[in-house]
């Protein structure tokens, strides 16, 4: 999978999840006790984690990548 794609696809998935905690904020609210269902440090550290997890996923095959000859993987093609 590409750096951009996975970068698109967890970009999609947080606006989706972060949507859907959004709108699930008033049934959640019954359920946490001392925290606000719409605290921004509740509901966007995890998203953040998950993102910072997806790009440090991407990382070594971006870093192997950066090490090929562009004109050995050419011929190999």
């Amino acid at each position: 999978m590409k750096t951009p794609d996975l970068l698109q696809g967890s970009l999609i998935g947080a606006a989706i999840g972060g949507a859907s905690g959004l709108a699930s904020a008033r049934y959640v609210r019954t359920l946490l006790y001392g925290v606000n269902a719409n605290d921004p440090a509740a509901f966007f550290l995890p998203v953040l984690v998950l993102l910072a997890a997806a790009l440090l996923s991407a990382l070594p095959a971006v870093l192997w990548a950066g090490h090929i000859d562009p004109a050995i993987m050419l011929r190999a093609e």
